[in-house]
């Protein structure tokens, strides 16, 4: 019968794609609810890629009888398949072209918020509310997450009953836990943003509580309690903050209420979204173990461990993803159970569940879930002793991650939210044994020292990946030797009290390694950091030197014999340095790193560049001949400026004038004229090498937040590869050679703020970028970018060589040959400027 009902169903579909309507309007809107019904079972049972199928055949059927409400509703459904896919950029576009917007999620802005509201607006009001629900959860799944909660928030007006609701503060609260969470990723957080932090926990635990309070639907109730336990608990993981008191009345309610849902939810009929809650709950039970006694969370502890254990939730989960035929949520429970055995010390069981969940994933393709439980079963060799088999688990974990990017799945939102505490470890895992010394050795073999530079670079694109929610960076295996045979590549990694450091020579496998720990040395690592920044930007140059020695003797000194530190510059082989940076590494310029020895700054010797990997590194040099420059800025206090709350920069107007003067063929845009439109169409118009933006501008680990000033807006950071690359040229022959941001700066106190500067390569496909770190005197800068420009001039080659034009600059400045009176000599003038990507 079932055979024959599916042959039914493919007749039909194929007869409606010829354009031949066998069935009556009537009967065929009675089909199409049918599909409609059936693709949602087959959602259920985890079937996504089934139930796209269904519906796609449903909206053929509605499109035929003109149903335009069935066919919306259709792709509603159709996204919410997609978003279990793992497509969220597609499954955001399919809502936004379902009420007939032609924009695209990726593009959308405030600006654009009005306009495309209205399209949702068709006579069925729920289908409205159901759809601006679908968007803005899909514009958080991509992190747009200010966008989101504005559409959220405008779907208040539609909420005509407790069910709408609730299910709309579900939502926003999943938003604020997102927006949360991006705050928690800033380490070293300033009093500002801790405040932010629990002002959106509080909105969160808000908007969680009314939901489950005012809902009619149980799922709901459970979804919303559960959330808000979740969120409890992640804040007091997140908060350096002590003082918890004001959780008191969000604990009250978690005592109150959880016994009910737990009941509730063992009486209702098993859906993919109750095992899920399931399985969450005893996740945040196993984590609860953790809590400090002294936290006001401590009292809910004790009445957590009174309910349900973690293990019976689990074993419920797992029976009633059998009994649905849910192979991944079953897989999923078992996976953690494993995870629980291990917390508890049962290693050998700990094996065995994970491994059974492991075969259940990898049989069902959900590479998403299996390499969280390869990762598992590393975690649970290391721990047994068993470093070989640790180490496959965790080499099997990243090439399972490797394949979830080439195939552009995106992994679980709430993981890429939390992508330093859910991912990132892995990476660091497998780099700390890749580099343990082999047995009678102080250092790794060649082959893991190959392989430790690999997992490297491949952390650098995850985080680009992650950075823009996307994998949208394309990356390609270079040979350094066939870019620069004078050049050599630094790769630092900080592990668990380690720094370990990577040297790549020119040569065949010319590798070098050294590495320094101590038990308390990722700490002194960080505050040498911190210091550092704090004394250049104070410019105290005595203490900058200390500090910056320092770092010289990490990650410079063991390899001073390979790289001939002592051989003067013209007869040594090595130019050129290119660093591969890790974490807060990025956010100080090499340049500054000071031999004390020597009494020498490090660019005194080197040219100098940052790669965020060799992978992403395109070796095409500039050729003097092409050298066309397009200058953008302006002196004058710009409409954006004032409402972004920056002052004038005086002194841009003489920097682009002198551009003008030395490049005969370069064009302007100056002042009103320095707009997004005005840009895109003198790009359009004419192959430019170097595109100069002198305006103000901030690089953050946020993308929304990464972005320049355009005379009266804001240019994000998204908006970069539509501005910046020609319509009118193939994709390899429109990059931009150079693109020079003259007066951004990282934002202050984000470690991981110049993951923005690079994202500004990757995303306007700039060969290379050069930036500041930090905001300074606009008159130094006019006159540092006047040099450079000159210096690029000056070589003998028609090949212009980037990174030593900005070398012989900072030298310029460092021996005090620019205006000496003005204290140009300190690093805090020449150093904050750094050159990411192709140094030729």
């Amino acid at each position: 019968m079932k055979i024959i009902k599916l042959l039914t169903i493919a007749l039909l579909s194929f007869f409606l794609i010829l354009g031949i309507n066998i069935l009556s309007p009537v009967f065929a809107e009675s089909s199409a609810s049918n599909l409609v019904q059936q693709g949602i079972q087959l959602l259920q049972q985890g079937k996504a890629e089934a139930a796209l199928e269904i519906w796609e055949q449903a909206e053929v059927i509605y499109r035929k009888n003109k149903n335009q409400i069935g066919i919306i509703g259709t792709q509603i459904n159709r996204a919410s398949a997609l978003t279990s896919l793992g497509f969220y950029r597609r499954s955001c576009n399919t809502i936004l072209q379902a009420f007939g917007n032609d924009l695209e999620c990726d593009r959308l802005t405030t600006n654009d918020l009005e306009n495309f509201l209205l399209k949702f607006q068709t006579s069925n009001p729920n289908l409205n509310f159901q759809g601006l629900q679908s968007l803005g959860n899909g514009l958080r799944a991509i992190g747009k997450l200010e966008l989101s909660q504005q559409v959220l928030e405008a779907s208040f007006a539609l909420a005509d009953s407790n069910n709408s609701k609730s299910q709309l503060l579900l939502n926003l609260g999943n938003n604020f836990l997102s927006q949360a969470q991006g705050i928690a990723n800033i380490n070293l957080r300033r009093r500002k943003e801790e405040e932010a932090l629990q002002a959106l926990v509080e909105q969160g635990l808000s908007n969680y509580q009314e939901s489950a309070t005012i809902s009619p639907e149980k799922l709901v109730q459970i979804q919303a309690t559960i959330n808000h336990l979740s969120l409890m608990l992640k804040f007091r993981q997140w908060s350096r903050e002590p003082r918890d008191i004001w959780l008191q009345p969000y604990i009250k309610f978690q005592i109150e209420t959880l016994p009910q849902i737990i009941q509730t939810l063992n009486q209702i009929n098993p859906t993919p979204d109750s095992i899920q809650a399931r399985i969450k709950l005893a996740e945040i039970f196993i984590d609860f173990e953790e809590i400090d006694p002294k936290s006001t969370l401590a009292k809910l502890k004790t009445n957590l461990a009174e309910l349900t254990p973690a293990n019976e939730l689990l074993n419920r989960a797992i029976q009633e993803a059998k009994i649905i035929n849910n192979y991944r949520l079953e897989a999923y429970g078992i996976g953690i159970q494993g995870k629980l055995s291990q917390k508890n010390g049962g290693l050998e069981k700990a094996l065995k569940l994970t491994n059974q969940g492991l075969a259940i994933a990898q049989k069902v393709s959900a590479a998403d879930i299996a390499y969280q439980f390869q990762e598992q079963l590393g975690d649970i060799f290391i721990q047994q002793g068993k470093t070989p088999e640790a180490l496959l688990a965790y080499k099997s974990a990243f090439n399972t991650l490797q394949v979830l990017r080439r195939n552009l799945v995106a992994l679980n939102r709430d993981i890429q939210f939390d992508f330093r505490a859910s991912v990132e470890p892995l990476y660091r895992k497998l780099v700390a044994l890749l580099l343990q010394p082999e047995t009678d050795s102080t250092q790794p073999s060649l082959q893991n020292l190959k392989a430790a530079r690999e997992v490297i670079e491949s952390l650098q694109l995850a985080e680009l990946d992650n950075f823009f929610q996307d994998a949208c960076v394309n990356a390609e295996d270079i040979n350094i030797d066939e870019i620069d045979e004078n050049a050599a590549v630094i790769y630092p990694i900080l592990l668990e009290n380690q720094l370990s450091v990577i040297l790549k020579l020119p040569g065949v496998d010319n590798f070098r390694y050294a590495s320094v720990s101590d038990r308390d040395f990722e700490a002194k690592f960080k505050e040498n950091l911190f210091l550092l920044l704090v004394y250049i930007r104070s410019q105290e140059e005595i203490s900058v030197q200390s500090n910056a020695n320092q770092l010289y003797q990490w990650l410079i000194k063991p390899f001073e014999k390979d790289l001939e530190t002592n051989l003067e510059n013209d007869t040594s082989q090595i130019k050129t340095l290119v660093f591969v940076l890790d974490g807060l590494l990025r956010n100080i310029p090499m340049s500054v790193l000071y031999d004390s020895e020597r009494e020498r700054y490090l660019v005194e010797r080197y040219a100098i560049a940052i790669a965020p990997g060799l992978q992403l590194v395109d070796p095409k040099p500039l050729l003097k001949e092409q050298l066309r420059v397009l200058t953008a800025g302006t002196g004058q206090q710009a409409p954006s400026f004032e409402q972004e709350g920056y002052g004038r920069l005086p002194n841009v107007e003489q920097e682009l004038e002198a551009i003008q003067k030395t490049i005969p063929q370069s064009e302007q845009l100056a002042d009103e004229n320095f707009t997004k439109i005005n840009i895109q169409d003198k790009i359009n118009s004419a192959p430019f090498s170097i595109v100069h933006i002198a305006t103000h501008g901030q690089f953050s680990s946020n993308p929304d937040d990464t972005f320049i000033l355009g005379w009266d807006e804001r240019i994000n950071v998204r908006d970069l590869d539509r501005l910046l690359q020609s319509d009118n040229l193939q994709r390899s022959d429109r990059a931009i050679e150079l693109l020079i941001l003259s007066a951004c700066e990282t934002a202050l106190g984000d470690t991981r703020a110049a993951l923005g500067l690079a994202g500004v390569s990757i995303r306007a496909g700039a060969r290379s970028v050069v930036g500041s770190l930090w905001r300074v005197s606009d008159a130094s800068t006019a006159e540092l970018m006047k040099q450079f420009y000159q210096q690029l001039l000056k070589s003998d080659s028609s090949q212009l060589k980037k990174a030593e034009a900005l070398r012989q600059v900072q030298m310029r400045f460092i021996n005090g040959e620019i205006e000496p009176d003005f204290n140009y000599n300190i690093p805090y003038h020449w150093s904050s400027f750094i050159l990411v990507g192709n140094w030729l």
